[in-house]
């Protein structure tokens, strides 16, 4: 998967924990009125966020006919703003301790700022693998997005039929995100046309620059995430291609991902591989 002018790193690892006491008894911070309540509160205020950002990209779509670069920088405001929503409600729903490790591949470019704060200084064009425990793992890697300042930049690919959920799938599908059917065949031009976008020139520049927008591609090698049922599968299709069956992952498709390194050879110098682990599942 190295191709020309691709830069090889060596494999990071992200883990996010929850600090626990082994003999501990799992304790709610408040009563049970009192949790159904913040519940409340706080799915009326993620969706009015939801309904509120969806207007400003439906206010903001005619830039595409006017002028697109003007059209994809708005966008990638929109996009912060939702960066910004779900890094809130994780912080006020489920307040979570994360530890960040690398390896010295990564030196220098994880720092913690005078408040504690996670702050990274990684490439403003990278792609990023990462395995797929559960359905939230996208949202600490779009936190870490955030603390690069790049969760405006962010590009996921993921499963065709998230963006029929109702206005956060819409609101994906302006964000330019990547869907996809599992079926190569049709998969193959709808992946190869949204690649050929993110090789664009810088938006403020003119067509002769060799400045490329920003652009953080995020891929689930898995193509799912870990569950009773796929690791099965996985296990099944792993022996018949002569692999010993894993532990706490499923077997990893390389075809998406030598596709995109393809499609984005010369225009990308970094692959960054980050490991989740939570405190619980296997």
């Amino acid at each position: 998967m190295d191709g020309p002018g691709l830069r090889k790193r060596t494999q990071s690892s992200t883990q996010h924990v929850y600090e626990t006491h082994e003999d501990a008894e799992p304790q709610l911070k408040h009563g049970i009125p009192m949790q159904i309540l913040r519940s409340l509160l706080l799915a009326t205020w993620f969706n009015c966020c939801c309904v509120v950002i969806m207007v400003t990209q439906i206010l903001g779509s005619p830039l595409y006919i006017i002028h697109k670069g003007c059209y994809y920088n708005y966008m990638a405001y929109t996009k912060q703003s939702f960066g910004l929503v779900i890094t809130a409600l994780t912080q006020w729903g489920c307040p979570t301790v994360v530890r960040v490790s690398g390896d010295k591949s990564v030196r220098g470019q994880i720092h913690l700022t005078t408040d504690g704060r996670l702050k990274t200084q990684f490439s403003e064009r990278l792609v990023l693998i990462a395995n797929h425990q559960v359905y939230t793992d996208w949202i600490y890697l779009w936190w870490v997005a955030y603390t690069n300042l790049m969760h405006g930049r962010i590009f996921i690919i993921l499963k065709e039929s998230l963006k029929y959920i109702p206005i956060v799938g819409q609101g994906m599908m302006f964000y330019g995100f990547i869907f996809m059917a599992r079926k190569w065949l049709s998969d193959r031009p709808r992946l190869q046309h949204r690649l050929e976008k993110l090789k664009t020139r810088q938006s403020s520049s003119g067509p002769d620059s060799l400045e490329y927008d920003p652009m953080w591609l995020l891929i689930f090698p898995e193509g799912t995430n870990l569950s009773v049922n796929t690791k099965k599968r996985s296990d099944v299709y792993g022996e018949k291609q002569g692999f010993p069956p894993l532990k706490h992952m499923v077997l990893p498709r390389s075809t998406g991902l030598f596709f995109c390194l393809q499609q984005l050879r010369g225009t990308i110098d970094w692959v960054y591989d980050c490991t989740v682990a939570y405190e619980g599942p296997p």
